[in-house]
């Protein structure tokens, strides 16, 4: 230690750093992680809309679609969900419920053409393109979820510290 250097409160910087620690509990954790998704989640829906299905979408020898499909549409059925978590990790994502969570990946990535047995006798599907909707919503709103979570991080501590001088 250099001649003539003193160290103080250093105590009293640790006992504020476990008290600070602790103000940061899980609940607080998931409702700021709830609210820095929405963004991410009314863009995935936004991007959705136009994948509904309609009449007319498809040709005159497929079904057309009458009303609201069981299970609604993809868009209607977007969610934020927390899938695990600890005291010290969580893991949320921004995912899909009922009827989407099983078509969602095939408007996504398209399907290469295949026989479907089942359907009408049997029937060649000519597949389909893909339709990137929750990419383009990830890459457009990942920067402001970031940047959200930060910020009601940083107030929510900010503020435990100066109620508790």
């Amino acid at each position: 230690m250099a001649k003539g250097f003193k160290l103080t409160g250093d105590v009293q910087v640790r006992a504020n750093m476990r008290r600070a620690a602790g103000i940061y509990d899980s609940r607080a954790m998931d409702q700021d992680m709830e609210t820095a998704l929405e963004p991410m989640r009314r863009e995935t829906e936004r991007n959705a809309v136009p994948l509904r299905n309609y009449a007319g979408k498809y040709p005159d020898f497929f079904p057309q679609p009458a009303g609201s499909p069981p299970g609604g549409h993809v868009d209607e059925n977007v969610v934020s969900v927390r899938v695990s978590g600890t005291a010290k990790r969580r893991t949320w994502w921004v995912s899909f419920k009922r009827r989407a969570r099983t078509i969602v990946h095939l408007l996504e990535f398209g399907t290469a053409p295949h026989f479907q047995k089942n359907f009408r006798g049997g029937f060649l599907h000519p597949g389909s393109r893909a339709h990137p909707f929750f990419r383009p919503a990830f890459d457009a709103k990942k920067g402001e979820v970031l940047a959200t979570l930060g910020r009601r991080a940083w107030l929510r501590l900010a503020n435990s510290i100066v109620r508790r001088r």
